[in-house]
């Protein structure tokens, strides 16, 4: 079985220059949680991946974790007001600065084994799908992968 025959052709793709807060905001009013956003250029090239993890990781900085552990965000309120002067401070930054352009991929005639193997080695929640040309054509996901296992064996 081909990863072509199992994977998804919905995904978000921003260009580099798209700002960290704008995607953010289209997370926050999605019904569906996608775990990765493939960044392309214009010809819908693959160029990197930013993460559900990679967002948290800036958000929620290493020096507000360490503030809060260390009892100096005392209170939800004075935590949320790190977070979102934070925020604030990363919202305008180009999500093309914070992209994983070393990420894995796979191809649409590659086995699915191939991408589930990835997936279990790497451990992350999707790969992306690209065609020879580098143009990204889909996502296959640990949860696809798992979900055709289940209804074929």
């Amino acid at each position: 079985m081909q990863i072509a025959d199992i994977m998804r052709t919905t995904m978000i793709k921003v260009r580099p220059e798209a700002p960290v807060g704008h995607v953010l905001i289209w997370y926050g009013g999605m019904s569906h949680v996608f775990r990765n956003t493939y960044v392309v250029d214009h010809c819908n090239r693959l160029l990197g991946v930013v993460t559900i993890h990679s967002f948290l990781s800036i958000i929620v900085s290493p020096e507000i974790t360490v503030q809060a552990k260390a009892g100096l965000l005392d209170g939800q309120e004075h935590l949320l007001d790190a977070l979102r002067h934070n925020m604030a401070s990363i919202s305008d930054m180009p999500v093309g600065d914070i992209m994983d352009a070393d990420y894995p991929f796979a191809h649409p005639e590659d086995l699915f084994v191939m991408a589930s193997e990835l997936i279990v080695e790497k451990g992350i929640p999707a790969v992306p799908v690209i065609d020879p040309n580098g143009v990204l054509v889909g996502e296959i996901s640990r949860r696809m992968i798992l979900q055709f296992l289940v209804k074929n064996l």
